[in-house]
């Protein structure tokens, strides 16, 4: 779709891993600092970290940006890919809204690998699409969070589903099979923001974050 890509995965600026999300920037500006909303960046997802990484093509769009804020006056904007006045912006070698959402859903899936809460475990990430997780205290009692990419509502969007699954293996070939006749309960919907908080309510802290504490 197009030439210059966001992977979903790169490095934060403090040395660790990166994963693609977005934030507010500041900016210098001539008539002062300002702020740019919504700005993909690659961080480590520490909440003490406060360094992050601009992807290259993101930071000649800032420059962009910055010179309509000047010209404007503006001291804060929200970042875009094209604007109004500009419609060469739209070339080949920018990456669509869409394909920046699915990249930056594909991180944050990323992010869930091996990890293990005090009541449950992730046992298989799909990226972009999928997180599934066994209970560590009800055996075949499972968890499946779906990245709902046909979602009407603003911003990104999760579904959290339960389910029993009788078979000692568990593959994604698998469950594909099962669910064609498998119940799933849904238990609710999430935004992106909300997820990690939400399975820390339901499973417990991550044990290898409370371990570091």
């Amino acid at each position: 779709m197009f030439n210059q890509s966001l992977d979903p995965v790169d490095t934060c600026a403090c040395g660790d891993t990166g994963y693609l999300t977005t934030r507010t920037v500041p900016i210098d500006l001539a008539h002062g600092v300002g702020y740019i909303e919504k700005v993909p960046v690659y961080h480590c997802q520490s909440s003490e970290c406060h360094e992050y990484t601009l992807p290259s093509v993101v930071s000649h769009r800032l420059e962009d940006i910055a010179e309509h804020m000047e010209e404007t006056s503006l001291t804060n904007a929200i970042f875009t890919w094209v604007s109004t006045q500009d419609d060469s912006l739209s070339s080949q070698s920018i990456p669509s809204l869409g394909s920046l959402e699915e990249v930056q859903v594909q991180a944050f899936t990323l992010q869930f690998l091996n990890r293990k809460y005090e009541d449950a475990q992730v046992v298989l990430v799909v990226p972009g699409q999928a997180i599934f997780l066994k209970s560590t205290v009800e055996d075949a009692e499972y968890y499946l969070l779906r990245y709902e990419a046909e979602s009407t509502a603003e911003g990104i969007w999760f579904s959290l589903h339960k389910f029993y699954y009788e078979e000692t293996e568990f593959t994604y070939e698998d469950f594909l099979a099962w669910s064609e006749d498998g119940y799933l309960k849904e238990i609710g919907r999430l935004t992106l923001e909300e997820v990690e908080d939400a399975l820390t309510d339901e499973f417990g802290e991550d044990v290898a974050l409370s371990s570091l504490g």
